[in-house]
């Protein structure tokens, strides 16, 4: 099922699914990668980061990322924000829960920082995973079923193509999602919320995305690497 993202006051609908063969980009696109074992840092950068609630690190070739007090996230990011039609990818494990609050952890795509817009593809451990689109006006998540459990490591996904987001994990699709107003372009970035999440396996992907990175990315053939499956849609008022 293909969700429609824009915000309740606006309008959400239900879109349903014919699925087509699409190839996301054209014949070559970059890749950026970070595996964290040289242990830098210094091409990520938290969002706002306030100390006495969060904390980012490289222990023994990964990334940790966590929370210390209910209620808040953490945004870790990196890339430019002219950065658009990318794909991000990384491994991710809940190693602690935290607090008395649900943990979630996941990928922000298209993050302007300050400006407050991005796209947030979260795993809970609740029986779902969603989708949300996050503007200055709020922002509501698109739920999909995936049952998650701590301490096992999950390949994750996330596709922004035009107006289209795909979400996988192990590389199946388990969500996907249509905006009617696409944001336009932004940094890419892990998040954390009541929780410490240890990540590896950072890749960065698109015809725009520079090779290269602390994990020394290759040339790679997107038609090998990158073909996904979209769909004609129909959408059905859900309001």
């Amino acid at each position: 099922m293909q969700r429609n993202l824009n915000h309740p006051m606006r309008k959400i609908s239900i879109i349903s699914i014919l699925a087509i063969g699409f190839c996301l980009f054209q014949a070559e696109a970059g890749v950026w990668r970070d595996d964290f074992e040289d242990k830098r840092t210094n091409e990520w950068k938290v969002y706002n980061e306030d100390r006495a609630v969060e904390k980012w690190w490289i222990e023994r070739g990964s990334a940790i990322g966590e929370i210390f007090m209910d209620g808040f996230m953490s945004l870790w990011l990196t890339g430019n924000e002219d950065w658009n039609n990318y794909s991000l990818s990384c491994r991710a494990k809940l190693i602690k829960r935290k607090n008395n609050a649900e943990p979630y952890f996941g990928l922000t795509l298209y993050d302007t920082g300050q400006k407050n817009t991005r796209y947030l593809f979260f795993v809970y451990f609740n029986g779902m995973v969603a989708i949300v689109k996050s503007t200055p006006e709020g922002g509501a998540p698109v739920p999909f079923p995936f049952v998650a459990e701590e301490d096992i490591w999950y390949d994750i996904e996330a596709t922004v193509k035009e107006n289209l987001l795909e979400f996988k994990i192990n590389g199946e699709i388990v969500g996907a999602a249509q905006d009617t107003e696409p944001l336009k372009s932004g940094q890419a970035g892990l998040v954390v919320s009541n929780a410490r999440v240890q990540f590896d396996d950072v890749a960065i992907t698109g015809e725009k995305i520079p090779n290269g990175g602390p994990g020394k990315a290759q040339q790679v053939s997107v038609t090998r690497k990158l073909a996904t499956i979209w769909a004609t849609v129909k959408r059905v008022d859900s309001n």
